[in-house]
Parts: C-alpha cells; sequence; structure tokens
C-alpha cells in the first residue's frame, strides 16, 4: 500500500519523524505517542503497525513481514515467513 492511499483517521495525521535522514520515517500519534507506520526510502510501500489499525478483518490485508517475531504479542497469530529481513 503506498503512502498516498492511506487514509488516516481521529484528530490528525501522524507526526514524522526521520529515524535516518533521507532513508527512513517512522510516523507516531500526535496525541498518545503510539508508533503508527513506516515509510523507507527504497520501499514504495509504507508498513502500518497492525495494533494502529480498528478493523483487520479485511481480505487485502495480508501480513508480508513481522518485525522481532520473538517479541510478539501472544494473542497475536503468528506472521507466515514469507519475506525475510535483516531487521528482525
Amino acid at each position: 500500500m503506498g503512502f498516498e492511499t492511506v487514509t488516516w483517521t481521529g484528530e490528525s495525521e501522524p507526526t514524522w519523524y526521520e529515524t535516518f535522514e533521507g532513508e527512513a520515517k517512522r510516523g507516531f500519534c500526535p496525541t498518545c505517542g503510539s508508533r503508527l507506520a513506516a515509510i523507507d526510502s527504497d520501499i514504495p510501500e509504507i508498513g502500518i503497525n497492525v495494533t494502529a489499525l480498528d478493523d483487520t478483518s479485511g481480505p487485502d490485508l495480508v501480513p508480508i513481514h513481522a518485525s522481532f517475531p520473538d517479541n510478539a504479542v501472544h494473542w497475536l497469530p503468528p506472521v507466515p515467513e514469507t519475506e525475510h529481513s535483516t531487521a528482525g
């Protein structure tokens, strides 16, 4: 999903911070500070944290990667190994 196709709800859009200058940005809720999303310059899609979604029942929501799977919350089903990343 590209950044321009995401519709944010609530009082305002995320507050974005460059975590690696010119390479990556992370979006946080401006009210509570929860991490919502990530944009990396070399990847055309936006990464959205599943816990930031109000509704996860859509058939088009297919996880392709789980960062830090060893630290996943116990109630979230594991993501099948479909992509590998050195980040997590």
